[in-house]
């Protein structure tokens, strides 16, 4: 279990520096939660829930007068078992820290105690996002996590059950995000295909996920009109306004937490399919006692969360890790 505590750390609780150490526990990215337009949450039945799906049916059979009619089938998708996972925190702190704040407040010292609840929460909404954001940066292997036909989540080759063909959601050369990159990973989401071997719908709601090193690349991709660089080049393929003249809504979503050392990584979710594909299987979420544990002088305030993401397939999303040069 992780501890954080505050034992010794009030001893000052009169200076101005203690003052700004409380107040910049809301400046960090533990105290936000990102990308959860992305996931949808469920409730297990059991910690190690295996979960499935089904496709559609194939295509008819060419049948002539008096032929036996060609028989259909439905194709399952490969089967996942879920990971969840337990993450603590306890917060402590001492009847003196307790005593020298509320003589601080009597002071008329702009100092108060009522984050120390609040922050007992934060760190276990950084393991919610880390996790999340981990199923996109580390995707390229499967020491995180694999999908059910026992390939990364991104991968170039997914197996279709009725051909045994395989399918890549991974852009085909790697290129770095910029407009061109952009349009063809769209292109190449639109032509991925169910168990069945039957091609998906067109995406209607596109999310580029990106680190914060790309955001505004991200950005710029999207609201220029033109061109790079040059408006005699015309109206740019992967603009907001082109991609909607397309039917499909697109917008960027920044994960903090993908770390730095993959800062040219870049995805695409299509959050229809994810809908039902991208999951966040949920023991519970956040949460800590009500009244904290008084001992010994010390009181104690204890949180966990408990919970478990995890993918049913490969269509929903896309992904590069920007390797390939500038398209």
């Amino acid at each position: 279990m992780g501890v954080m505590t505050t034992k010794n750390v009030f001893q000052d609780a009169v200076t101005a520096a203690v003052r700004a150490l409380l107040d910049h526990s809301k400046d960090s990215i533990l105290s936000q939660i990102d990308g959860r337009e992305l996931v949808t949450t469920y409730s297990p039945d059991t910690p190690a829930e295996q979960i499935n799906a089904i496709s559609g049916p194939g295509y008819g059979i060419l049948t002539i007068e008096g032929q036996t009619y060609g028989s259909n089938q439905l194709y399952r998708d490969y089967p996942v078992t879920l990971s969840m996972k337990k993450y603590t925190s306890k917060f402590i702190y001492t009847e003196e820290d307790l005593h020298w704040l509320q003589k601080g407040s009597e002071q008329k010292r702009a100092m108060t105690f009522r984050n120390i609840e609040k922050s007992g929460l934060d760190p276990l909404l950084g393991n919610l996002n880390r996790d999340l954001a981990k199923m996109f940066y580390l995707g390229f292997g499967t020491t995180n996590f694999a999908c059910g036909d026992g390939y990364a989540l991104f991968s170039a080759s997914h197996t279709i059950r009725k051909t045994g063909g395989t399918q890549s959601n991974i852009l085909s050369t790697e290129y770095t995000l910029n407009a061109a990159s952009l349009d063809l990973m769209i292109t190449e989401m639109c032509r991925l295909s169910n168990m069945a071997a039957v091609q998906l719908k067109k995406p209607r709601r596109l999310r580029l996920v990106v680190p914060v090193e790309l955001e505004s690349t991200a950005i710029q991709a999207l609201d220029s009109l033109y061109g790079p660089g040059n408006a005699n080049l015309g109206l740019q393929k992967a603009s907001t306004q082109q991609i909607r003249r397309r039917g499909i809504d697109i917008d960027v979503v920044t994960l903090p937490e993908i770390s730095s050392s993959y800062a040219a990584y870049w995805f695409l979710v299509d959050l229809d399919r994810a809908q039902d594909s991208f999951l966040l299987a949920e023991g519970w979420m956040p949460r800590q006692v009500t009244d904290p544990v008084y001992s010994n002088g010390t009181y104690e305030i204890d949180a966990s969360v408990y919970f478990g993401p995890t993918a049913l397939g490969a269509t929903w999303v896309m992904g590069s890790r920007g390797t390939g040069g500038t398209l």
